[in-house]
Protein backbone atom coordinates (compact mmCIF):
# COMPACT_ATOMS: atom_id res chain seq x y z
CA UNK A 1 0.00 0.00 0.00
CA UNK A 2 2.70 2.59 0.99
CA UNK A 3 4.60 1.37 -2.39
CA UNK A 4 1.91 2.32 -4.74
CA UNK A 5 0.60 5.28 -2.74
CA UNK A 6 4.05 6.18 -3.23
CA UNK A 7 4.16 5.94 -7.15
CA UNK A 8 0.62 7.01 -7.61
CA UNK A 9 1.37 10.75 -5.41
CA UNK A 10 5.00 10.94 -7.87
CA UNK A 11 2.56 10.75 -11.09
CA UNK A 12 0.03 13.27 -9.50
CA UNK A 13 2.82 15.30 -9.46
CA UNK A 14 4.08 15.13 -12.95
CA UNK A 15 0.54 15.63 -13.67
CA UNK A 16 -0.21 18.76 -17.03
CA UNK A 17 -2.27 20.47 -14.67
CA UNK A 18 0.54 20.78 -11.35
CA UNK A 19 3.23 20.93 -13.50
CA UNK A 20 1.61 24.67 -14.18
CA UNK A 21 3.61 25.95 -10.72
CA UNK A 22 6.86 25.06 -12.92
CA UNK A 23 8.94 27.85 -15.27
CA UNK A 24 7.45 26.60 -18.96
CA UNK A 25 10.37 26.48 -21.16
CA UNK A 26 11.97 29.24 -23.24
CA UNK A 27 9.90 29.87 -26.48
CA UNK A 28 10.98 32.09 -29.30
CA UNK A 29 8.96 35.15 -29.41
CA UNK A 30 8.77 38.44 -31.86
CA UNK A 31 11.34 40.82 -30.85
CA UNK A 32 9.99 44.43 -30.22
CA UNK A 33 11.78 46.63 -32.58
CA UNK A 34 11.35 49.24 -29.97
CA UNK A 35 12.48 47.97 -26.74
CA UNK A 36 15.77 47.66 -25.47
CA UNK A 37 17.97 47.09 -22.54
CA UNK A 38 20.39 49.29 -20.64
CA UNK A 39 22.94 46.46 -19.88
CA UNK A 40 24.69 46.73 -16.34
CA UNK A 41 26.57 43.32 -15.93
CA UNK A 42 26.87 42.44 -12.26
CA UNK A 43 29.90 40.90 -12.24
CA UNK A 44 28.97 39.01 -8.71
CA UNK A 45 26.00 37.69 -10.57
CA UNK A 46 27.30 37.15 -13.76
CA UNK A 47 24.40 34.73 -14.69
CA UNK A 48 21.72 37.48 -14.31
CA UNK A 49 22.91 38.99 -17.66
CA UNK A 50 21.31 35.52 -19.71
CA UNK A 51 17.64 36.56 -18.34
CA UNK A 52 17.46 39.65 -21.11
CA UNK A 53 18.40 37.61 -24.10
CA UNK A 54 16.43 34.76 -23.06
CA UNK A 55 14.66 33.02 -26.43
CA UNK A 56 11.49 34.16 -24.90
CA UNK A 57 12.37 37.94 -24.41
CA UNK A 58 11.24 40.55 -26.49
CA UNK A 59 14.06 43.21 -26.00
CA UNK A 60 15.51 43.74 -30.01
CA UNK A 61 19.09 45.73 -28.78
CA UNK A 62 20.86 46.83 -25.79
CA UNK A 63 23.42 49.34 -25.01
CA UNK A 64 25.84 49.68 -22.03
CA UNK A 65 27.84 52.96 -22.16
CA UNK A 66 30.83 51.52 -23.92
CA UNK A 67 31.99 50.70 -27.54
CA UNK A 68 32.34 46.88 -26.87
CA UNK A 69 29.55 44.18 -26.53
CA UNK A 70 28.64 43.19 -22.88
CA UNK A 71 30.53 39.49 -22.77
CA UNK A 72 27.41 37.56 -22.03
CA UNK A 73 26.02 38.58 -25.35
CA UNK A 74 29.24 38.24 -27.35
CA UNK A 75 27.91 35.58 -29.35
CA UNK A 76 25.03 36.85 -30.48
CA UNK A 77 24.61 38.41 -34.21
CA UNK A 78 23.27 41.83 -34.54
CA UNK A 79 19.92 40.30 -36.24
CA UNK A 80 19.71 38.02 -32.91
CA UNK A 81 20.54 40.86 -30.21
CA UNK A 82 21.58 43.99 -31.89
CA UNK A 83 24.16 46.23 -29.31
CA UNK A 84 24.90 49.93 -29.94
CA UNK A 85 28.34 50.73 -29.47
CA UNK A 86 28.00 54.42 -27.36
CA UNK A 87 31.18 57.05 -27.32
CA UNK A 88 30.65 58.41 -23.87
CA UNK A 89 32.42 61.07 -24.10
CA UNK A 90 36.51 62.40 -24.87
CA UNK A 91 39.35 59.72 -24.95
CA UNK A 92 41.82 62.98 -24.82
CA UNK A 93 40.95 66.59 -23.38
CA UNK A 94 41.02 68.18 -26.32
CA UNK A 95 39.10 65.82 -28.48
CA UNK A 96 41.70 65.52 -31.54
CA UNK A 97 42.22 61.77 -30.91
CA UNK A 98 40.44 59.36 -33.39
CA UNK A 99 40.71 56.35 -30.85
CA UNK A 100 36.80 55.68 -30.87
CA UNK A 101 36.99 55.54 -34.59
CA UNK A 102 39.96 53.15 -35.15
CA UNK A 103 38.53 51.01 -32.20
CA UNK A 104 35.22 49.78 -33.85
CA UNK A 105 36.16 50.20 -37.46
CA UNK A 106 38.89 47.70 -37.11
CA UNK A 107 36.00 45.10 -35.57
CA UNK A 108 33.72 45.81 -38.62
CA UNK A 109 34.58 41.93 -39.91
CA UNK A 110 33.43 40.66 -37.20
CA UNK A 111 30.29 43.28 -35.95
CA UNK A 112 29.26 46.43 -37.71
CA UNK A 113 26.78 48.45 -35.89
CA UNK A 114 24.04 50.13 -37.62
CA UNK A 115 23.70 52.18 -35.02
CA UNK A 116 25.99 54.41 -32.35
CA UNK A 117 25.00 56.81 -29.75
CA UNK A 118 27.46 59.33 -28.47
CA UNK A 119 28.10 61.54 -25.57
CA UNK A 120 26.31 61.02 -22.30
CA UNK A 121 25.26 64.16 -20.65
CA UNK A 122 28.26 66.07 -22.09
CA UNK A 123 26.76 69.41 -20.67
CA UNK A 124 26.62 67.37 -17.24
CA UNK A 125 30.01 67.31 -14.76
CA UNK A 126 31.57 64.00 -14.20
CA UNK A 127 30.13 64.18 -10.54
CA UNK A 128 26.80 63.91 -11.69
CA UNK A 129 27.43 61.26 -14.26
CA UNK A 130 27.95 62.92 -17.35
CA UNK A 131 30.84 63.35 -19.64
CA UNK A 132 31.50 67.00 -19.08
CA UNK A 133 32.52 68.36 -22.55
CA UNK A 134 32.68 71.73 -24.13
CA UNK A 135 30.78 72.46 -26.82
CA UNK A 136 34.04 72.99 -29.31
CA UNK A 137 35.26 70.07 -27.39
CA UNK A 138 32.61 67.56 -27.97
CA UNK A 139 32.60 69.48 -31.68
CA UNK A 140 36.13 68.35 -32.87
CA UNK A 141 35.35 64.98 -31.08
CA UNK A 142 32.71 64.58 -33.21
CA UNK A 143 34.31 65.43 -36.34
CA UNK A 144 37.05 63.35 -35.77
CA UNK A 145 35.25 60.11 -34.78
CA UNK A 146 31.45 60.13 -35.54
CA UNK A 147 31.48 61.80 -38.80
CA UNK A 148 33.36 59.48 -40.68
CA UNK A 149 31.15 56.88 -39.31
CA UNK A 150 28.16 58.27 -40.49
CA UNK A 151 29.69 59.51 -44.14
CA UNK A 152 32.36 56.66 -44.97
CA UNK A 153 30.63 53.59 -43.20
CA UNK A 154 26.92 54.89 -43.51
CA UNK A 155 25.95 53.99 -39.98
CA UNK A 156 23.27 55.92 -37.76
CA UNK A 157 24.85 58.25 -35.66
CA UNK A 158 22.42 59.54 -32.75
CA UNK A 159 22.97 63.72 -31.04
CA UNK A 160 24.70 63.89 -28.33
CA UNK A 161 22.35 62.84 -25.00
CA UNK A 162 21.98 66.30 -23.50
CA UNK A 163 19.75 66.92 -20.26
CA UNK A 164 18.26 69.96 -21.49
CA UNK A 165 17.94 71.20 -25.58
CA UNK A 166 17.21 74.97 -23.85
CA UNK A 167 19.89 74.28 -21.48
CA UNK A 168 22.83 76.70 -23.54
CA UNK A 169 25.15 73.66 -24.72
CA UNK A 170 22.81 72.27 -28.13
CA UNK A 171 23.30 75.67 -30.29
CA UNK A 172 27.33 76.37 -29.79
CA UNK A 173 27.66 72.77 -30.24
CA UNK A 174 25.79 73.08 -33.38
CA UNK A 175 27.94 76.20 -34.39
CA UNK A 176 30.97 74.88 -33.43
CA UNK A 177 30.29 71.79 -35.47
CA UNK A 178 29.46 74.22 -39.06
CA UNK A 179 33.07 75.78 -38.21
CA UNK A 180 34.86 72.96 -38.24
CA UNK A 181 33.18 70.52 -41.09
CA UNK A 182 33.42 73.21 -43.80
CA UNK A 183 29.72 74.74 -43.09
CA UNK A 184 28.28 71.40 -43.36
CA UNK A 185 27.42 70.79 -39.22
CA UNK A 186 27.34 67.41 -37.68
CA UNK A 187 24.91 65.72 -39.34
CA UNK A 188 23.29 63.09 -37.53
CA UNK A 189 20.10 60.19 -37.46
CA UNK A 190 18.03 60.38 -34.43
CA UNK A 191 18.04 61.95 -30.90
CA UNK A 192 18.67 59.96 -27.47
CA UNK A 193 17.24 61.78 -24.18
CA UNK A 194 17.03 60.55 -20.80
CA UNK A 195 14.25 60.86 -18.32
CA UNK A 196 13.77 60.24 -14.67
CA UNK A 197 10.83 61.89 -12.91
CA UNK A 198 7.09 61.24 -12.98
CA UNK A 199 4.89 60.86 -15.81
CA UNK A 200 4.71 64.46 -16.86
CA UNK A 201 8.53 64.75 -17.42
CA UNK A 202 8.69 62.48 -19.42
CA UNK A 203 5.94 64.15 -21.64
CA UNK A 204 7.71 67.08 -21.35
CA UNK A 205 11.20 65.86 -22.35
CA UNK A 206 9.76 64.24 -25.04
CA UNK A 207 7.81 67.48 -25.96
CA UNK A 208 11.30 69.73 -25.68
CA UNK A 209 13.22 67.38 -28.16
CA UNK A 210 10.59 66.62 -30.42
CA UNK A 211 10.15 70.44 -30.90
CA UNK A 212 13.89 70.94 -30.95
CA UNK A 213 14.31 68.67 -33.97
CA UNK A 214 10.91 67.71 -35.25
CA UNK A 215 12.10 65.14 -38.30
CA UNK A 216 14.17 63.06 -35.93
CA UNK A 217 13.31 59.46 -34.71
CA UNK A 218 13.90 59.96 -30.36
CA UNK A 219 15.76 57.12 -28.47
CA UNK A 220 14.55 57.25 -24.50
CA UNK A 221 17.93 55.12 -24.03
CA UNK A 222 17.44 55.75 -19.90
CA UNK A 223 14.35 56.41 -18.58
CA UNK A 224 12.09 55.76 -14.84
CA UNK A 225 10.49 57.20 -11.53
CA UNK A 226 13.57 57.20 -9.31
CA UNK A 227 12.88 56.76 -5.02
CA UNK A 228 9.15 55.98 -5.55
CA UNK A 229 7.54 53.19 -3.43
CA UNK A 230 6.41 50.57 -5.40
CA UNK A 231 2.82 51.54 -6.39
CA UNK A 232 3.83 54.47 -7.45
CA UNK A 233 7.11 52.62 -9.56
CA UNK A 234 4.89 50.34 -11.04
CA UNK A 235 2.05 52.85 -11.64
CA UNK A 236 4.40 54.73 -13.86
CA UNK A 237 5.65 52.18 -15.31
CA UNK A 238 2.77 50.73 -16.96
CA UNK A 239 1.58 54.42 -18.00
CA UNK A 240 5.02 55.29 -19.67
CA UNK A 241 5.28 51.90 -21.22
CA UNK A 242 2.25 52.14 -23.10
CA UNK A 243 2.93 56.12 -23.91
CA UNK A 244 6.11 54.75 -25.27
CA UNK A 245 4.74 52.10 -27.44
CA UNK A 246 2.10 54.12 -28.97
CA UNK A 247 4.37 57.40 -29.64
CA UNK A 248 5.22 57.43 -32.61
CA UNK A 249 8.17 59.97 -32.64
CA UNK A 250 9.37 57.71 -30.04
CA UNK A 251 11.78 54.49 -32.04
CA UNK A 252 13.24 52.69 -29.06
CA UNK A 253 13.43 53.20 -25.40
CA UNK A 254 15.13 51.07 -22.51
CA UNK A 255 13.63 51.18 -19.06
CA UNK A 256 16.89 51.84 -16.56
CA UNK A 257 16.19 48.74 -14.19
CA UNK A 258 18.21 45.46 -15.09
CA UNK A 259 19.72 45.25 -11.67
CA UNK A 260 19.28 43.55 -8.56
CA UNK A 261 17.68 46.02 -5.71
CA UNK A 262 20.26 45.47 -3.83
CA UNK A 263 22.44 47.67 -6.85
CA UNK A 264 20.25 50.15 -7.32
CA UNK A 265 21.43 53.93 -7.42
CA UNK A 266 17.72 55.17 -8.45
CA UNK A 267 15.64 53.04 -5.35
CA UNK A 268 15.01 49.48 -5.13
CA UNK A 269 12.12 49.38 -7.03
CA UNK A 270 13.20 50.59 -10.21
CA UNK A 271 15.27 47.20 -10.12
CA UNK A 272 14.00 44.25 -12.50
CA UNK A 273 15.74 42.18 -10.28
CA UNK A 274 14.99 41.36 -6.88
CA UNK A 275 17.89 40.54 -4.64
CA UNK A 276 17.86 37.29 -5.23
CA UNK A 277 17.95 37.68 -9.20
CA UNK A 278 14.54 37.01 -9.82
CA UNK A 279 12.25 38.92 -11.56
CA UNK A 280 10.22 41.69 -10.10
CA UNK A 281 7.13 42.80 -11.61
CA UNK A 282 8.14 45.20 -13.44
CA UNK A 283 11.61 42.78 -14.66
CA UNK A 284 7.95 40.66 -15.56
CA UNK A 285 6.06 43.28 -17.06
CA UNK A 286 9.02 44.41 -19.32
CA UNK A 287 9.41 41.01 -20.62
CA UNK A 288 6.12 40.81 -21.51
CA UNK A 289 5.17 38.41 -18.81
CA UNK A 290 2.57 38.50 -15.75
CA UNK A 291 3.76 39.64 -12.50
CA UNK A 292 5.23 36.83 -10.00
CA UNK A 293 3.34 34.78 -7.21
CA UNK A 294 5.66 35.19 -4.18
CA UNK A 295 5.24 32.67 -1.72
CA UNK A 296 7.37 31.22 1.09
CA UNK A 297 8.19 28.58 -0.63
CA UNK A 298 9.58 30.63 -3.75
CA UNK A 299 8.43 32.03 -6.71
CA UNK A 300 5.89 30.38 -9.45
CA UNK A 301 5.43 31.82 -12.99
CA UNK A 302 1.89 33.14 -13.42
CA UNK A 303 0.59 32.98 -16.56
CA UNK A 304 -0.55 35.69 -19.61
CA UNK A 305 -4.21 35.46 -20.18
CA UNK A 306 -6.99 37.77 -21.95
CA UNK A 307 -8.09 38.51 -18.06
CA UNK A 308 -4.60 38.78 -16.34
CA UNK A 309 -2.45 40.60 -19.37
CA UNK A 310 1.20 40.52 -19.15
CA UNK A 311 1.97 44.33 -18.54
CA UNK A 312 -1.24 45.04 -16.74
CA UNK A 313 -1.36 46.58 -12.70
CA UNK A 314 0.00 44.96 -9.83
CA UNK A 315 -3.52 43.12 -9.51
CA UNK A 316 -3.95 42.21 -13.00
CA UNK A 317 -0.89 40.64 -13.79
CA UNK A 318 -1.18 38.76 -10.92
CA UNK A 319 -2.63 34.83 -11.70
CA UNK A 320 -2.92 32.96 -8.88
CA UNK A 321 -1.30 29.42 -8.54
CA UNK A 322 -1.34 29.53 -4.51
CA UNK A 323 -4.15 26.46 -4.51
CA UNK A 324 -2.00 24.42 -6.82
CA UNK A 325 1.57 24.95 -4.63
CA UNK A 326 -0.48 23.77 -1.66
CA UNK A 327 -2.04 20.71 -3.07
CA UNK A 328 1.89 20.27 -4.26
CA UNK A 329 3.28 20.52 -1.37
CA UNK A 330 0.15 18.52 0.54
CA UNK A 331 0.46 15.48 -1.73
CA UNK A 332 4.11 15.66 -1.20
CA UNK A 333 3.83 15.43 2.31
CA UNK A 334 0.90 12.37 1.87
CA UNK A 335 3.52 10.71 -0.55
CA UNK A 336 6.21 10.28 2.35
CA UNK A 337 3.69 9.87 4.91
CA UNK A 338 2.12 6.96 2.94
CA UNK A 339 5.68 5.40 2.49
CA UNK A 340 6.40 5.23 6.41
Amino acid sequence: MGRFSSIAISALLLSPVLGQTESPAAVPVKKNPKRGLVSTPNEFFPRDDFIWSDPSSPLSWYWNFAPDVTEAYANFSQSEFEFVPSMWGAYTPNGTDTYFLGNLTEKFSKRKPSHVLTFNLPDQSFEYGGSEMTPEIAARTWVNNILPLREEHGIKVGFPTVSDPRGGWVDPFLKNCSKMNDGHGCEFDFVPLHSFGGFGTLKDNIGKWQSKFPEKPLWVTEYGFHDQNEAETQKFFNESLKYLEEHQAVARYSWFGAFRKTKSNVGEEMAMLDQRGNLTDIGNWYLDRAAALRTPEGVLAAACTLENPCGGSGAAGRASYGGVAGIVIGLFQLGITFWM
